[in-house]
C-alpha cells in the first residue's frame, strides 16, 4: 500500500482508527514512496462525514468564555526576562516539549546560586502577558557540568540534574507556559513548554501548534546548531562546524532562555487569547507523539516558523486534510526540511537528525524516503507545495508590504480592502512563493507582493523566476478541508505589539485590517461552514 492509499483508507476509517492504521503502517511504507500527488488533496471518496463523532461543540464554538475568564484574571510582567540582564546566573530545561494534566515534569538546573523557580501560563492577562500558577522557593545552587559533546555529529547535551519534578494539575488549562529560574542575585533564565489538553476536557474546535522543533535547530547553546557552518563541511567535530543532531536536552542561548518563542508566537498568543478563542495548544513533535489530538478538530493553525518536520508529523497533518480539517499557516518557510526525531535517555523524541544533504545521511541507501533533506529534492523528491499550496522563497532583504489581490474573498470580508491595496512592512523575514505547477488544482492567490530576496544560490527550485514574489494561498480540497498560507513570518506581528518586534530595523506596525483578516478564519474555519 503506497501513501496515498494509506492517506484515503486513513480518511476513511475516520481520525482515531486511520491514524493508528497509519502508525502501523508507516515504517514498512515510507521507505519506498515517491512524492504525494497533488490529487491526493483533490478528488477523493472521503468527505467532511468522516470526522469522528466526539463531544459536541457549543454555540459559537470559535470562542470560549473560559478563556476569556482566565485572561482576566490576575497577572505578572515578571515572567519576562528581557530586562535581567546579560549573563544568566540559572539555566535550565525541562523534559517535555509539551505535557499532559497529570503527568510529571521534570525541571533540569544548573545555578550558582539559589533560585526560585516561577511557573507562568502566557496569555493576555489584561496585557501583562502571563499568570503566576506555581512558586518553588529556594531550591539549592547545583553546579553546571560541562556539556557532552558528540563529536560525530556535534551535539551538545546539558548535564543537569532534576530540581523540580512538577505534577501538572487538572485546573491548567491547555497553553504555553514558561518557567523561570530567578537567582536572589543576577540574571533569571527559563524555558517554555506546552500544557496540552486533559484526555477528560472536551475538544476544543481549534489546535494552536508551537514550533518547539525549529527552535531547537536555531539553538547553538553548548556548541553548534543546525547552521553554525557551510553545508560543504563535514560534521565530525563540533567545533566551528554545523551540528548534524540538536538536542531538546539543554537551555537556550537566546532570549534568557525562551528561544525564538518570544519573537514568533508570543504575539499572536496574546492576541488569541484577547479574543478569548476556545483553543488548545500542542507541539509540533506531538503530530508524532500524539497525532490523536487532531481528532475532533475544526482548525490547526500554524504561527511563525514551523521549518523542521519528520515523515510522521507531516503525514498526521495530510490525514487531517484529507478528513476535512482545516488549516491556516501563518507562517513562512513551513515543512522545509525533512528531519528525524529520535530519543534521547530523557525520552522519545529528544533529539532532532538533520544531516541536510543525501549524501552525508547514513539512511539514504536504505531508507531514501526519510533522508534529512529538503523535501522537494531527491530522493525525496515531495515538495512542501502539495500540502501547503505554495513553498518557500527566500530572505527578505527588507519587510515589504502585502499587496491584496482578490478582495472579494472572504479572507478579507470587512477590511474595506481593494485589490492593489497594501499592509506596510507584512512581509518577512522570510516568505513563500506560488509554483502553480506544483500547488493543488483550484489553488488561488489572494496576496502577490514582489520583495527584495536575499538569494543565498540555494540548489532547489526556488530559483524559479517568481523566486522575488511573495504570495499568499488558498485551496480546498475534496474532503472539504480549506487550506490557507500566509507566506510570511511576521503575521503575528500585526496583531499585538508585543517587545516591537522588528527586521533590518523595521517595524511591522499593529493592523486591525490583519486582524479582522485572523477572525475571518477562526470564525469560518474553526466554527463556521467548510470550504471557500
Amino acid at each position: 500500500m503506497d501513501r496515498r492509499q494509506l492517506l484515503v483508507a486513513a480518511a476513511r476509517l475516520g481520525l482515531g482508527a486511520g491514524l493508528a492504521a497509519v502508525a502501523t503502517a508507516c515504517d514498512r511504507a515510507l521507505p519506498t514512496i515517491g512524492p504525494l500527488p497533488s490529487a491526493t488533496l483533490g478528488p477523493s471518496p472521503v468527505g467532511p462525514s468522516t470526522l469522528p463523532s466526539g463531544p459536541a461543540s457549543p454555540p459559537n464554538a470559535a470562542r470560549d468564555p473560559a478563556i476569556a475568564e482566565e485572561n482576566r484574571r490576575a497577572g505578572s510582567r515578571r515572567w519576562d526576562l528581557r530586562a535581567s540582564g546579560d549573563i544568566p546566573v540559572a539555566q535550565v530545561f525541562v523534559n517535555a516539549a509539551s505535557i499532559a494534566p497529570g503527568e510529571t515534569l521534570n525541571l533540569h538546573l544548573g545555578s550558582k546560586a539559589e533560585v526560585d523557580i516561577e511557573w507562568y501560563r502566557l496569555g493576555w492577562y489584561r496585557g501583562l502577558g502571563g499568570r503566576l500558577v506555581r512558586m518553588d522557593r529556594a531550591i539549592p545552587a547545583t553546579p553546571a557540568l560541562p556539556a557532552s559533546i558528540d563529536q560525530r555529529t556535534g551535539m551538545a547535551e546539558a548535564q543537569f540534574r532534576v530540581a523540580v519534578a512538577a505534577p501538572i494539575p487538572g485546573d491548567w488549562p491547555s497553553g504555553l507556559y514558561f518557567a523561570v529560574a530567578r537567582p536572589a542575585v543576577g540574571a533569571a533564565a527559563g524555558v517554555p513548554f506546552v500544557v496540552r489538553p486533559a484526555k477528560t476536557a472536551r475538544v476544543a474546535p481549534v489546535l494552536y501548534v508551537s514550533a518547539s522543533a525549529t527552535w531547537q535547530a536555531y539553538n547553538n547553546w553548548g556548541g553548534a546548531d543546525l547552521y553554525d557552518a557551510s553545508s560543504a563541511d563535514t560534521p565530525t567535530e563540533a567545533s566551528g562546524r554545523r551540528a548534524v543532531t540538536v538536542s531538546y536536552d539543554r537551555p537556550h542561548r537566546l532570549e534568557h532562555g525562551a528561544g525564538y518563542m518570544p519573537r514568533w508566537e508570543l504575539p499572536f498568543i496574546r492576541w488569541q487569547e484577547r479574543e478569548g478563542r476556545a483553543v488548545d495548544y500542542c507541539a509540533d513533535v506531538d503530530l508524532e507523539l500524539h497525532p490523536e489530538l487532531i481528532v475532533g478538530r475544526r482548525l490547526i493553525v500554524f504561527p511563525g516558523h514551523h521549518e523542521y518536520w519528520s515523515r510522521p508529523m507531516r503525514t498526521t497533518l495530510e490525514i487531517a486534510i484529507a478528513s476535512g480539517v482545516n488549516v491556516a499557516f501563518l507562517s513562512a518557510n513551513e515543512v522545509y526540511w525533512q528531519m528525524r526525531l529520535e530519543p534521547s535517555p530523557l525520552g522519545p523524541a529528544r533529539r532532532i537528525v538533520c544531516w541536510k544533504s543525501r549524501t552525508l545521511d547514513p539512511i539514504t541507501a536504505t531508507q531514501p524516503g526519510l533522508t534529512t533533506c529538503r523535501w522537494r529534492e531527491q530522493p525525496v523528491d515531495d515538495p512542501e507545495a502539495v500540502v501547503i499550496g505554495q513553498m518557500y522563497g527566500h530572505i527578505v532583504r527588507r519587510p515589504a508590504d502585502w499587496i491584496v489581490q482578490g478582495a472579494g474573498h472572504w479572507l478579507y470580508e470587512g477590511t474595506g480592502f481593494r485589490d492593489g491595496d497594501r499592509i506596510v512592512n507584512l512581509v518577512g523575514q522570510e516568505y513563500d512563493t506560488f509554483f502553480p505547477e506544483l500547488a493543488p488544482r483550484g489553488t488561488a492567490v489572494l496576496a502577490r507582493s514582489p520583495v527584495q530576496a536575499l538569494i543565498r544560490g540555494e540548489p532547489d527550485v526556488s530559483q524559479a523566476a517568481n523566486s522575488q514574489v511573495h504570495t499568499a494561498t488558498i485551496y480546498t480540497a475534496d474532503s472539504g478541508a480549506t487550506v490557507f498560507a500566509a507566506g510570511t513570518f511576521q503575521w503575528s506581528w500585526a496583531l499585538d505589539g508585543f517587545g516591537k518586534p522588528s527586521f533590518q530595523r523595521v517595524t511591522t506596525p499593529v493592523d486591525a485590517r490583519v486582524a479582522r483578516m485572523t477572525r475571518n478564519l477562526y470564525d469560518r474555519l474553526g466554527d463556521g461552514p467548510l470550504g471557500i
